[in-house]
């Protein structure tokens, strides 16, 4: 009687979340679809910003989803945006099961997830149009404190090096930067501290495509 019970609560879960992805893919292709009647393109960068402008919550909300469904590696560590701008984000680290060791405390490999994806959104937004790729090839980290609550993780992005990336991938398709991450808890105690060396490929769009 258990197992059917359960093969009954699965199989109920299994349709409820197709159920959900179904509309939100329905309501997707529809917000979409209206913008491009109006003659508006938007790429997800953009769209972020422009909900930025409306509503944060309601931005910081649907990125932090986004985030579940299209990151296979991180879905589930339930990773929130609580700050986006063009040169600043900031990603909660729940502290949840899936994130936490053995003795509870906040996982090092969920803080570098969580730090490679807050790196990677940020530098997303400024993604030049055709197919822009953002790779990790070395990481450095240092932890100061075990953690057993939410972390967070933020990261500035100086308006220069910006600019001289986009500069070398308009030259040479690639480039490369490293980015500094701090964490910190809800105190804004210092919890650790990342660099990231990351690669950057830039493939433009081919006149005529589009």
């Amino acid at each position: 009687m258990n197992q059917q019970w359960l093969t009954i609560l699965m199989s109920k879960g299994i349709e409820l979340e197709q159920n959900l992805r179904q509309q939100l893919q329905t309501a997707k292709e529809g917000l979409k679809s209206q913008l491009e009647d109006r003659g508006i393109r938007l790429s997800a960068a953009d769209l972020a910003a422009l909900l930025e402008e409306v509503s944060p919550k309601a931005s910081h909300a649907a990125l932090s989803y986004a985030l579940d469904m299209v990151r296979p590696f991180s879905a589930g560590m339930g990773l929130r945006i609580s700050r986006l701008s063009d040169t600043q984000v900031e990603m909660v680290i729940p502290a949840r099961t899936r994130n936490l060791s053995e003795v509870k405390q906040m996982h090092e490999g969920a803080i570098t997830t969580a730090a490679i994806e807050a790196a990677k959104l940020l530098w997303m937004r400024h993604a030049p149009i055709g197919n822009f790729e953002v790779t990790v090839s070395r990481v450095e980290a240092e932890f100061f404190k075990n953690q057993t609550e939410d972390c967070r993780v933020r990261m500035e992005l100086p308006e220069t090096t910006r600019e001289l990336v986009l500069a070398a991938l308009r030259d040479h398709r690639e480039a490369k930067a490293e980015t500094e991450l701090k964490v910190f808890d809800d105190h804004d105690q210092a919890v650790a501290e990342l660099q990231l060396h990351l690669s950057f490929k830039h493939t433009p769009v081919l006149s005529g495509q589009g």
